[in-house]
């Protein structure tokens, strides 16, 4: 006879034949909880510590990239649907913005749902048909919108301004949109971590391992995957609208610009795909360690840059999240697996699934 206190049930969803464990990591749940909450204090007090604006650009930038690649995290991370032209929506959200207020005249508050409302209605519009493809081709589908939104843009002149741009009202307020982004990281991220642990997150998760398996069991996987990319879409054309009245001025050049798919790629991989706070630790370091190199390195910067994500990718294939929960593939995973469960009798990573049954209790 087994004793009742030996195994414990695994949650539906989780992995089969997982087996749960003490929850013993580097950080204890209320301190982790605590360090969260002083960091967003210091987060809100920073404009009333007399930093230039310079200083201010810069960590409003950081949080801006917070919300992007969470937002891309949503499709790309949770379902394993890698969008490559999801810059599309931040243009149209800032375009959107742009024709409201300098040619329509409107107040730039109101434009900011509607920008993220119209993005949301064209990812419906194009989400029905193109995610029903599956891999590299509804990636090269995705890079094929973006392609034709911006010539669009472009030969459209009376409505876009086309090669010329649009000039928005040059008055900005720094403090400003350094709160709304803040703001909106801090919603988006909520979001992903309440997703993260519900039935619909649970089941966008069994989408990315096998979506067919996911169909036999019932789940409306076309419906969930358009769900979360109307979802991610309206909040990056939110992201645009703000980042468009901020810079006073846009152009095709810089609303859809080639490096868009190459940063929320490389922050939302560097944290973690498919984890919460993958997006935000990528976004800090990712930006940091750019505008770092970039400074000291000068015309080596791409060159330091490439081979510090080669080590990345050589030693932290899963980000660095994915690597502090599940990396046991790797010598740093198994180093910090180690860490996390020194002095139990048995290392879980010996265990089946145990990988998948711990991801979601580590968010």
């Amino acid at each position: 006879m087994t004793h009742p206190t030996t195994t414990t049930p695994l949650a539906a969803g989780r992995g089969r034949g997982s087996i749960r464990f003490p929850r013993q990591g580097l950080v204890a749940p209320a301190l982790r909880w605590g360090l969260l909450g002083i960091a967003v204090a210091c987060l809100f007090v920073i404009p009333f510590t007399g930093v230039n604006d310079s200083i201010i650009l810069t960590v409003s930038t950081i949080l801006m990239w917070m919300i992007i690649a969470s937002s891309w995290n949503l499709i790309s991370g949770f379902t394993g649907y890698v969008d490559f032209g999801h810059g599309v929506f931040f243009g149209i959200g800032g375009y959107v913005t742009a024709i409201l207020v300098a040619k329509l005249g409107l107040p730039f508050g109101p434009t900011v749902p509607l920008a993220a409302l119209t993005c949301a209605l064209f990812a419906l519009l194009i989400g029905y048909p193109l995610l029903r493809l599956r891999g590299v081709y509804f990636s090269i589908a995705m890079l094929g919108a973006s392609l034709a939104v911006r010539e669009l843009v472009l030969i459209s002149p009376p409505l876009t301004g086309g090669a010329r741009g649009i000039t928005l009202p040059p008055e900005v307020d720094r403090d400003f949109f350094y709160y709304l982004f803040l703001g909106g990281a801090l919603l988006v991220v909520t979001l992903a971590w309440l997703l993260r642990r519900s039935q619909l997150g649970t089941s966008l998760m069994a989408i990315k391992d096998d979506e067919e398996g996911a169909e036999a069991r019932g789940i409306n996987t076309t419906l969930l995957k358009l769900t979360v990319f109307c979802l991610s879409a309206g909040i990056t054309g939110a992201v645009g609208a703000c980042w468009a009245y901020q810079m006073t001025f846009i152009d095709p050049g810089i609303m859809f610009r080639d490096s868009f798919l190459i940063n929320v790629a490389i922050i939302a991989t560097l944290g973690g795909l498919g984890t919460v706070w993958g997006p935000v630790i990528g976004s800090v370091v990712f930006l940091l360690v750019r505008d770092t190199l970039w400074a000291n390195q000068g015309n080596w910067f791409l060159v330091v840059f490439g081979a510090f994500l080669i080590v990345l990718v050589l030693f932290m294939p899963e980000g660095i999240v994915g690597t502090i929960q599940r990396g046991e593939r790797t010598v740093l995973g198994r180093l910090i697996r180690r860490l996390r469960y020194r002095g139990q009798t048995q290392d879980p990573a010996m265990q089946p699934s145990v990988s998948a049954a711990r991801s979601a209790e580590d968010e």
